[in-house]
């Protein structure tokens, strides 16, 4: 028989799909014509998967474009006109149409009244739905709740509160709102040179603040005026006068590797784990990271709101998965791909691709778990091609050097297809055969759980996530920082564990359920590679840099457990204030001295917000900090506790609402690169050192975990690298009412910095500040 294969199927199904329909021909020329129902019906399910998504899509899309006004409110349009037609009144909408349409005067008197009526309603409804939007956009600028008394809000407040939310309706779609999400103002130049010399007085003698106050106001009153115009030029056009350069000049024309420097992780809670099967853990995640992404596309994920009422934006949330940062010389890109059906995976050294979707619907946990399974099996006997299993190195270093590596061997064949599977895919998994865990004996273990996922062998950095399961089951993630912020992660993540847990598995770790027989599915693909002698070469290289990088990270844990959110609250205090402030503590035992400090903040209650340096050494704090280490007495100490904490809160508020120093500052520095104009100020300005960098891991985003009822679900959040060589990296998370995660980076080669020791001080400011209360 010669056999004759039509790969049809308007592009959208897969290619092993054809043989559904085949045509024989015999040597005597007869024709066989071949079915498979089933498959065909694969073919079936995936053409309606595809219709589906697009009109869910072309729905969400119609929803936002007239939110936050309803159908509902159309129809009471409707009803209104229609009402007024029947009794007689007459309206310019029939005589305009008449006049634009001759024909319309034929129509017989029904015909012509639903007409009219519809015209007219839809009309009404769409300026109804345009001043709906620009009333709501102009009560979210109102940002005095922020400076409300915490549990005390104003009547003004309270009205406030209730006229956005009957405005924006009871279940938001996630992106409706962001048309009607204010734009990030854009402050004076005389507010953010009186700021920064507030925020720099705390560690410069006064030779160096008169200096610094007079190339202030130089910068104020001369060129500050001239690039203060184009950024008010500029915030009239664009969404945010600050992110897309944020992303563009600060991310992507980064030319430094992204492991350690930029990428950042998050850990699964330490002390349980709902199986030891890893592929079951694995399949689980899929699924639920699936679930994750459905949301999102459809939409039902629901919006982020600060105190239940202010909007927070969401752009963000689309890009999430199938993004991937890709490298080029000068400037990298980011590429978010919308068609994924699969998931690169890494195991003993190779690659392999996993399709979550096949015939036309996404795969159960137990068929993925089948899936990994082979995998797992294949992989123990597989021989690696060379290059292959250090491949990811390369987007662990140097940026330049991997686009030019990237475009010389694969740019084209095997290698270039094999490539574009990874960056194309929803994300990527590696399957690693160590066991990390939490010991409160040996608190190594904890330390090489998050250097593994900070700066892991295996992790394609590229990619807007990894993650990473383990022979034990514990997993972990890794996040590229230019698409998102860490707050869009660590939500991803908070879901998707609680999901996992949800789920399930059976009396021996498995996934729930059993293989549905109405697919055929197809073993995982593995990834082949034609990779030279000499590009071997610098894989090797560029996997001997990553280890030395690795080998000088100095990271530790930090569970803080004597007290935590419970105790802070009964002292009247933000939790955050708090901690920073016993941060700035631990500094000054540890460095003997102060530094310009970094905390992220958000922006996010404007539209394309990201984030905001709150600089948190200031010299209320610093005051603090010199009382306790002199041993002044408990009372003056507590009072100069209380207005550090009230200061610091200020900034924080006044980061968020758009007030800050560092974001303006930046922009001011690019306008005056555009213009060719040089600036002493603004370059002093930003090259300043961050040698203490901190963050906060949001906790509570979505499905709360009652940790007082599951205290072994605790999660220890995650962390990053230090901002510069000389310094500090200290990310924390408030788990719960009793416990406190510090993650603590450094660099070893620094003589000065020490984490362990640093964790230490952290601990000892933290008991410092609680005995002012005893």
């Amino acid at each position: 028989y010669k056999s004759i294969t039509f790969i049809e199927f308007l592009g959208m199904a897969e290619a092993r799909l054809a043989v559904a329909f085949q045509v024989q021909v015999t040597d005597e020329g007869e024709f066989k014509v071949h079915l498979d129902r089933r498959i065909l019906h694969d073919v079936y399910r995936s053409i309606k998967r595809v219709i589906k998504r697009k009109i869910f899509k072309s729905r969400n899309a119609a929803i936002q474009s007239v939110f936050p006004a309803t159908g509902i409110s159309w129809s009471f349009f409707f009803v209104v006109f229609g009402a007024m037609q029947i009794l007689g009144e007459t309206s310019d909408t029939e005589s305009v149409i008449q006049e634009k349409i001759p024909q319309f005067g034929r129509l017989d008197p029904v015909t012509r009244t639903i007409l009219v009526t519809l015209v007219s309603t839809t009309l009404l409804w769409l300026v109804w739905s345009f001043f709906l939007r620009n009333f709501l956009k102009l009560l979210l600028t109102y940002q005095g709740w922020m400076w409300s008394p915490h549990g005390k809000l104003s009547i003004g407040v309270k009205a406030w509160m209730m006229t956005c939310k009957i405005i924006m309706g009871k279940r938001p779609k996630l992106m409706s709102l962001q048309n009607c999400m204010p734009s990030l103002p854009v402050p004076s130049v005389a507010d953010t040179m009186k700021r920064y010399l507030l925020t720099v007085r705390p560690f410069v003698n006064d030779e160096e603040y008169t200096r610094l106050q007079n190339l202030a106001e130089e910068f104020k009153n001369g060129l500050g005026k001239r690039l203060q115009r184009y950024l008010w030029v500029k915030s009239w056009w664009s969404s945010n006068y600050v992110s897309d350069w944020w992303e563009q000049y600060v991310y992507l024309r980064g030319r430094s590797p992204l492991m350690i420097n930029s990428n950042y992780y998050c850990l699964d809670a330490i002390q349980f784990t709902p199986t030891h099967v890893r592929s079951a853990r694995l399949a689980n995640i899929i699924t639920s990271l699936m679930k994750f992404k459905n949301d999102v596309d459809r939409q039902t994920l629901a919006p982020r709101f600060a105190m239940g009422t202010a909007p927070l934006c969401c752009e963000q949330y689309p890009r999430t998965f199938s993004t991937t940062r890709l490298p080029q010389l000068v400037q990298d890109t980011i590429e978010h791909y919308t068609d994924a059906k699969h998931v690169a995976l890494y195991s003993q050294g190779k690659w392999y691709v996993l399709n979550v979707i096949s015939g036309g619907r996404q795969l159960t946990p137990i068929e993925l778990q089948k899936q990994i399974i082979w995998i797992e099996e294949a992989s123990k006997t597989d021989v690696a091609s060379p290059g292959e299993e250090d491949l990811s190195a390369m987007t662990s270093g140097e940026r330049s050097k991997w686009a030019s590596f990237r475009e010389t061997f694969f740019s084209k064949g095997t290698n270039r297809h094999s490539l574009h599977l990874i960056e194309q895919s929803l994300f990527v998994a590696i399957l690693d055969d160590s066991e990390p865990g939490y010991d409160k004996e040996n608190p190594d273990m904890l330390d090489d759980y998050a250097k593994g996922m900070l700066c892991g062998d295996h992790i394609w950095y590229d990619k807007s996530f990894n993650v990473v399961v383990f022979k034990n089951g514990k997993i972990g993630m890794n996040a590229e920082h230019s698409w998102a912020d860490a707050t869009i992660i660590s939500h991803l993540a908070e879901e998707c564990f609680n999901w996992d847990i949800e789920l399930g598995y059976d009396a021996n770790g498995n996934c729930r359920g059993q293989p549905r027989d109405d697919t055929i599915l197809s073993p995982p693909r593995r990834l082949r590679w034609d990779i030279p002698a000499e590009a071997v070469d610098q894989v090797e290289v560029a996997r001997g840099v990553a280890d030395d990088m690795k080998a000088d990270l100095d990271l530790h844990i930090m569970k803080h457990d004597n007290y935590g959110k419970g105790f802070i609250k009964t002292c009247k205090i933000s939790p955050d204030a708090y901690i920073q402030i016993a941060l700035q503590l631990a500094h000054y035992k540890n460095q003997d001295k102060f530094c310009l400090t970094y905390e992220s903040s958000m922006t996010r209650l404007f539209r394309s917000g990201r984030t905001e340096t709150v600089r948190s050494c200031t010299s209320e704090a610093c005051a603090f900090a010199r009382a306790v280490i002199e041993k002044e007495p408990k009372d003056e100490c507590k009072a100069l506790l209380k207005t550090a904490v009230n200061r610091h809160t200020d900034l924080f508020r006044e980061s968020m609402s758009g007030k800050g120093v560092d974001r303006h500052m930046f922009c001011l520095y690019i306008v005056s690169k555009f213009l060719g104009e040089e600036s002493p100020f603004l370059q002093e300005v930003l090259s300043e050192p961050w040698r203490l960098s901190t963050s906060q891991t949001p906790y509570g985003q979505g499905t709360h975990t009652d940790l007082r009822k599951f205290p072994d679900r605790i999660s220890a959040g995650g962390g990053f690298g230090p901002v510069a060589d000389d310094g500090y990296g200290v990310s924390y998370i408030i788990a719960g009412e009793d416990n406190i995660f510090f993650h603590v980076s450094s660099k070893k080669a620094c003589p000065n910095t020490n984490s362990r020791k640093f964790a230490a001080d952290i601990e000892e400011a933290m008991q410092d500040i609680k005995n002012l209360f005893h």
